[in-house]
């Protein structure tokens, strides 16, 4: 099974940690491939970059999705989710997406902690879209996260998890000390693989949007799924 797996900013370095946390994660006798968008920001933080990122992930999906048995969208906005299942012959899933349906199936309320306060509303209508924005406690944003020119920002998100890890941590735990939360999504691209290393200290389970996604991605592509072809 091949799972093509798309960093929807210009970062490789962010496609190289997404990629080892994809592999860590997935089921075995999953292949995965990583690709990095040509153009676009070196770190999606608002919803005009998470548009240019859009266009990005459908211009790969609809060179390369046909020789795959599924796509993740590997950036917390899920940019291009809709469009690129509408255009790909194979499942098509969304990071922000498949934490969100995890969440769910572990109960209660869930609540999201990630970077970018710009891109909240499109958290919300994320939950508002897949019907459970009751569920949701509260979106949690570090309020240092990386910024700067496009040079800057490239290096910063390289440098998240080092930098800010302990700050996520700790926001993690705040968050998972409201009434009623059963677990929390630690979101984004470049945060990949940081909820496993600190999973031990939030009481409560700690979701990685890119390992939900590449199960869940595997889990379609192992029901055999293709998608009709548009008329």
């Amino acid at each position: 099974m091949r799972i093509l797996v798309i960093n929807p900013n210009t970062t490789v370095a962010v496609t190289d940690t997404i990629v080892a946390e994809a592999r860590r994660s997935a089921p075995p006798q999953v292949e995965i491939t990583g690709v990095t968008a040509r153009f676009g920001s070196p770190f999606i933080q608002t919803p005009d970059e998470s548009e240019t990122a859009r266009q990005a992930v459908l211009e790969l999906v609809s060179r390369l999705a046909s020789g795959f048995d599924a796509v993740v969208i590997a950036a917390f906005s899920d940019p291009g989710l809709a469009e690129a299942r509408e255009m790909s012959p194979v499942p098509v899933v969304g990071i922000a997406e498949s934490a969100i349906l995890t969440a769910m199936m572990c109960g209660g309320r869930f609540a999201i902690v990630t970077l970018g306060p710009a891109l909240r509303p499109l958290l919300e209508g994320a939950a508002v879209a897949l019907g459970c924005a009751g569920r949701l406690d509260a979106i949690h944003i570090l309020d240092t996260g990386p910024g700067g020119d496009a040079g800057s920002a490239g290096e910063a998100v390289v440098s998240v998890q080092q930098d800010r890890g302990e700050a996520l941590a700790a926001l993690c735990g705040r968050a998972a000390a409201a009434h009623g939360v059963r677990s929390i999504i630690l979101g984004g691209g470049p945060l990949a693989g940081l909820a496993r290393r600190i999973r031990v200290r939030v009481p409560v389970p700690l979701l990685d949007g890119t390992a939900c996604a590449i199960n869940h991605a595997a889990t379609l592509a192992r029901l055999g799924l293709r998608m009709p072809e548009k008329a």
